[in-house]
C-alpha cells in the first residue's frame, strides 16, 4: 500500500498543505469541536428516533418486522459505503484537484453508482424471498438506494479531503437535507403505502442529498485545469484497503452482539443488544468528528506535523466519546427508561458497562484511521480485536456481564496493541529522517 509523502507523491499530484501551526492548530481544534458536522449527526439520529417512534405506532407489528429487515440491509451497506468514502477522502486530500476533474469525477461516478443500483436491482428478489417480504417492491428500491448511496458516500468523501472547512459545512448539509426529507415524505406516505412509504422516503431523501453534494464537488477545486487529466480521484487501491479496515472496526464493535445473541437465552440477550445499542450509538458523533479529521491525517502524512495532528484528533473524538460515555454510565437507568421504559430496568450495570467499552473503542478507531492514512498493514489490527473477543466470549459466556468482560478484555488488548503500532510508525520515520 503506498504510503502520501513529499518524497513518493504520484506524479502530477499536487503538494499537500503544510502541517498547522499552533495558532493554526488550536483555531481547527475549535472549529473540529464545533464542527456543523456533530450537529447535522444529533439531529440524524433525533430524526431517526422520531421516524421509529411514528412508526412503531403506526404499522402492524407484521409490517415493522418487514421494515426492519429492509433497514437492516440498508445498514449492511454501511460498511462498504464507508470504505468509499474514506478512499474518496484520502484521494482528496492527496491531490487538490482543479474543478474540471472533479466534474469529470462525477461523470465516472455517475455511471459506476448506475451499474452498482442495476446489479442490486437485479438480486432484489432475494432478499424479498428469504425475509418474507409483503412487497417486491420494497426490495426493488434497494437497487435504486445502493447506487445513489454509493454516489453520495464518495461525494462526502471527496467534500471531506477537497476542502476540509466548507466541506464539513456541505457534508453537514447532506446529512440535514437527508433527514428533513426522510420524515416528511415518510410522515406523508406512510398511511397509505405502509413500510414501501417509509422505504422509499429514505431513498428520496438521499437522492436531495446526493445532488446538493454533487453541486458542492463541481464548486471546490482550483479554477484552472492543468494536470487535470494526470490526477486520479480515487485509488482502488485505496478502496480494497480501506474497506478491509472500515469492515475490521465494523466487526470489532458488533461482534460481541452476534455472540450474545447466539449464546445467551432470549431475554438476556435482547439486555445485552439493548444495553450495547446505547453505547453503540453513542458513538456517532465521535465516528463524525473522525471523519472530519482524517484529511487532514492525511495532508499530514508522515511529515512534521503527524504527531500534532494525532494529538488533536484524540483529543476530539476520545474526548466527545469518552464524555457520552460517562454520561450515560453516571445515569444508565435514567437512559435506559427513557429509551426503553421499565422492560431493562434492572439492567444498568450491563449498561455501565458496555457504554464504557463503547468509548474505550474510539481510541482504536483513532488508531486504525491514523495507520490507514499513511498506509500501514496495522490499520487491520481490529480484525485482531474481533478474533479475541471470539475466543474469549466462546470459552466464556455465562452470562451478559461475563460476555462484556471478555469484550472490555478485546478492547483494551487492541487499543494497547495500536497505541504501539502507531508509536512505532512515528519513530521508523524519526530514524529514516535522522
Amino acid at each position: 500500500m503506498a504510503t502520501i509523502d513529499a518524497a513518493n507523491r504520484p506524479s502530477g499530484a499536487t503538494t499537500a498543505p503544510r502541517p498547522p501551526g499552533p495558532s493554526a492548530a488550536r483555531t481547527g481544534l475549535l472549529r473540529t469541536l464545533a464542527a456543523p458536522l456533530l450537529i447535522a449527526v444529533v439531529l440524524q439520529n433525533v430524526g431517526n428516533l422520531a421516524l421509529h417512534a411514528a412508526l412503531g405506532r403506526t404499522l402492524s407489528p407484521d409490517e415493522y418486522g418487514a421494515l426492519g429487515t429492509v433497514l437492516s440491509v440498508m445498514v449492511l451497506l454501511a460498511v462498504p459505503l464507508g470504505a468509499l468514502q474514506v478512499a474518496a477522502s484520502k484521494g482528496a486530500a492527496a491531490h487538490r484537484a482543479s474543478r474540471p476533474l472533479n466534474q469529470a469525477s462525477l461523470r465516472t461516478l455517475a455511471g459506476v453508482s448506475i451499474a452498482a443500483g442495476v446489479v442490486v436491482t437485479a438480486i432484489a428478489p432475494l432478499p424479498a424471498y428469504a425475509f418474507h417480504l409483503p412487497s417486491m417492491t420494497d426490495a426493488l428500491l434497494l437497487g435504486p438506494f445502493a447506487g445513489v448511496s454509493l454516489a453520495l458516500a464518495v461525494s462526502r468523501g471527496r467534500l471531506l479531503g477537497l476542502d476540509p472547512t466548507g466541506g464539513v459545512r456541505a457534508v453537514a448539509a447532506t446529512f440535514v437535507i437527508s433527514t428533513a426529507v426522510r420524515l416528511l415524505v415518510a410522515f406523508a406516505t406512510v398511511p397509505s403505502l405502509g413500510t414501501t412509504g417509509a422505504v422509499l422516503a429514505t431513498l428520496i431523501g438521499e437522492v436531495l442529498a446526493l445532488a446538493y453534494a454533487a453541486w458542492a464537488v463541481r464548486s471546490v477545486g482550483r479554477r484552472d485545469s492543468r494536470e487535470a487529466a494526470a490526477l486520479p480521484w480515487m485509488r482502488a487501491g485505496d478502496v480494497g484497503w480501506s474497506g478491509l479496515a472500515i469492515g475490521g472496526l465494523f466487526l470489532f464493535t458488533t461482534i460481541d452482539l452476534f455472540l450474545a445473541r447466539h449464546f445467551l437465552n432470549g431475554s438476556d440477550s435482547g439486555a445485552y443488544v439493548a444495553a450495547a445499542t446505547i453505547g453503540k450509538t453513542m458513538l456517532a458523533l465521535p465516528a463524525a468528528a473522525l471523519a472530519a479529521a482524517y484529511p487532514r491525517m492525511v495532508s499530514a502524512g508522515r511529515g512534521q506535523g503527524r504527531v500534532a495532528e494525532l494529538r488533536r484528533t484524540a483529543m476530539v473524538v476520545g474526548g466527545l466519546a469518552m464524555l457520552a460515555s460517562i454520561v450515560v454510565a453516571a445515569a444508565p437507568s435514567l437512559v435506559l427508561g427513557l429509551l426503553y421504559g421499565d422492560a431493562f430496568a434492572t439492567q444498568s450495570g450491563l449498561v455501565r458497562a458496555l457504554a464504557l467499552i463503547a468509548g474505550a473503542s474510539s481510541l482504536a478507531s483513532v488508531c486504525t484511521f491514523a495507520l490507514l492514512a499513511v498506509g500501514s498493514t496495522m490499520s487491520l489490527l481490529p480484525w485482531v480485536g474481533a478474533f479475541i473477543q471470539l475466543v474469549v466470549i466462546s470459552a466464556w459466556h455465562d452470562s451478559a456481564m461475563e460476555i462484556a468482560r471478555g469484550s472490555a478484555l478485546a478492547m483494551g488488548i487492541t487499543v494497547l496493541l495500536g497505541a504501539v503500532a502507531l508509536v512505532a510508525d512515528i519513530r521508523a520515520r524519526d530514524v529514516r529522517a535522522a
